[in-house]
């Protein structure tokens, strides 16, 4: 019988600090349905800021495509309704997802569904 050597590599990943998740339940974005050529859409968080240093906001259309996605700074974040080309999106259902990451080591995402409105 032949054996052949075998070696095995054990991974072992460790974190100087622990992850905790932000709680993003505050997170609201209305109107809806939303029409662009009366308002803005606003995204506001009406608990106290999160003194994040990265809030990330990405908007897709119902298919999954990306129509906007910009890096921000603070709430409440306001959407004139428009593509990262400055273009009306069309009437439909959208995704907007807003992802913060601090310097703690605390991290949140959170989806929110719109319907686009003329």
């Amino acid at each position: 019988m032949k054996f052949r050597n075998k070696i095995i590599l054990v991974l072992m990943l460790t974190l100087s600090q622990p992850l905790y998740a932000l709680d993003m339940k505050s997170i609201v974005a209305y109107p809806v349905p939303f029409n662009p050529e009366k308002t803005k859409l606003i995204v506001d968080n009406p608990a106290a800021s999160f003194g994040a240093h990265k809030v990330l906001l990405s908007i897709f259309d119902v298919n999954g495509d990306m129509v906007l996605k910009k890096t921000l700074s603070a709430f409440p974040v306001y959407w004139n309704g428009r593509n990262g080309g400055g273009r009306l999106v069309k009437p439909g259902l959208y995704i907007i997802k807003i992802e913060i990451d601090d310097d703690n080591g605390d991290y949140g995402k959170k989806i929110i569904r719109i319907l686009v409105d003329y």
